[in-house]
């Protein structure tokens, strides 16, 4: 997911994640890369509503919060929030979290810092507060810097004059430089995978390691850059990131057809079926092939006999 933010708090980015049996909501700003950590008593939509809205009350409202599709944030409750607040709440693929990678980062990181300060009995927010005002590689400024425009005060001795507000012009060019840096790193043996088109036949990889069969379906809508909803054999809808559905050229599923099946009930469709096999089975006449009667395959490839056997009459 590639957004270009040029100020604080336009786009933020939040997640949960279990750490010693807690739960915890990360919120992060997509600029400045800022990131806050909230305790959760539980993960229900409304704790996740009141933890953002106390967020969103000290830094100011975003113009786009993005999450993963977990059920806090597809409920009507966090919709109703995003509509109330005025947001554009936008949601990564299914079982690809790399395109929610600013928070997905944030935590990697927190859970670092937070058990780090758990084997050393220290206190985890003072090392957050550290984190916070340590200067970005490539970059020269915090995201305390970037956020407020001022480093913010720690345990450790400082200046009083390093705490006075400072508008940094040069943060987003930097920013943008140390983004293209990363950017060429990781792409160094990657490349792009085609874009898909509405109504093209795909392969859909199963997100679950021991399922190795993947359902053929037909794309039926894009969800922003390289996500898709897929509408597959079975008759199901799915949305997956572009990694995981593979183009083929086989004839798409007759989406109709599958929804009449899934629509009719179980006992007449096995009735029917079985009707259809045993009326297909009675009409069934045997093809019996003459001495000068050329054989073919299905596919109409012509058969050739072995030539041991061109003295002997075919039945």
């Amino acid at each position: 997911m590639n957004l270009a933010v040029r100020f604080a708090s336009a786009t933020a980015s939040t997640d949960l994640f279990t750490f010693q049996q807690r739960e915890y909501l990360i919120t992060v700003d997509y600029y400045s890369n800022y990131f806050e950590i909230d305790r959760c008593e539980n993960t229900r939509a409304a704790t996740v509503v009141k933890k953002l809205k106390a967020q969103f009350a000290r830094h100011g409202i975003p113009d786009v919060v993005i999450s993963d599709n977990g059920p806090q944030f597809t409920a009507e409750e966090f919709e109703k929030f995003a509509r109330e607040w005025n947001f554009k709440h936008q949601t990564s693929s299914p079982g690809y979290p790399h395109s929610n990678g600013k928070a997905e980062n944030a935590v990697k990181t927190a859970k670092q810092l937070m058990e780090k300060a758990f084997r050393g009995k220290t206190d985890p927010y003072l090392a957050l507060l550290d984190l916070t005002n340590m200067p970005t590689q490539g970059v020269g400024s915090s995201p305390a810097q970037r956020l407020f425009n001022r480093r913010t005060n720690t345990t450790m001795p400082v200046r009083r004059a390093l705490l006075e507000p400072e508008v940094p012009s040069e943060i987003p060019r930097k920013l943008q430089n140390e983004k293209e840096r990363q950017r060429k790193y990781y792409n160094r043996q990657a490349r792009d995978l085609p874009n898909l088109q509405v109504g093209d036949t795909v392969r859909c990889q199963p997100l679950t390691p021991a399922i190795k069969y993947w359902k053929q379906g037909t794309v039926v809508a894009e969800h922003g850059k390289r996500s898709y909803e897929v509408q597959t054999e079975d008759g199901g809808r799915y949305r997956r990131n572009r990694r995981h559905l593979r183009h083929t050229r086989e004839m798409a599923p007759n989406m109709d057809v599958m929804e009449e099946e899934n629509n009719s009930p179980g006992p007449a469709t096995t009735t029917t079926a079985t009707a259809t096999t045993t009326a297909a089975a009675e009409t069934a006449v045997p093809v019996q092939h003459t001495a000068g009667q050329q054989m073919t395959t299905r596919s109409g490839r012509a058969v050739k006999p072995p030539a041991h056997l061109k003295d002997y009459v075919r039945e």
